[in-house]
């Protein structure tokens, strides 16, 4: 199905994304690495992020982690090296699959990732409580939405528009 999208649609959708993404960072990124910052010295500033990941899957391949995060395979390769030095994380061989490595957490790694959490959670506190429990709903839905959108269009331009 092609379909030509009219251009006032498009500049707004162009505009709350940017919107949106600068929001977010404002909020959550900058005030999570704000609450992190001096607590974490031996990390790097994307590595609390993946111990997060890591930590809500259990074991994840690196290249779910990779659709996670937006990072190159190559730069994830070098922060799983990184963090596996740090004795952080472990890789092992997926006993369904040996082709596949997944990624797991180390005792150290999920003493951070506890840590992390505490954090996480103290920093949800302190922003939902400007929104109702609605409103959280709303926006737990619309971020649902956006990422299946995101999802078909991404499959679709992987099978061959790319």
């Amino acid at each position: 199905m092609i379909r030509k999208m009219n251009e006032a649609t498009l500049s707004k959708i162009i505009l709350l994304s940017m919107e949106r993404d600068s929001l977010d960072n404002l909020i959550f990124d900058q005030a999570f690495q704000i609450k992190i910052a001096g607590k974490f010295r031996e990390l790097s500033k994307n590595q609390p992020v993946v111990i997060k990941i890591i930590g809500i899957e259990g074991e994840i391949m690196p290249s779910t982690l990779g659709k996670y995060t937006g990072l190159e395979k190559s730069s994830l390769t070098r922060m799983v090296d990184d963090l596996e030095k740090k004795g952080i994380v472990f890789r092992k061989t997926d006993p369904g699959d040996r082709r596949k490595v997944l990624v797991s957490l180390t005792e150290k790694g999920l003493e951070y990732y506890n840590r992390l959490s505490q954090i996480t959670t103290e920093l949800a506190d302190e922003i939902l409580q400007f929104v109702d429990e609605k409103e959280v709903d709303d926006y737990l839905k619309s971020l649902e939405t956006i990422v299946k959108i995101l999802r078909k269009v991404d499959s679709n331009l992987s099978a061959g528009l790319r």
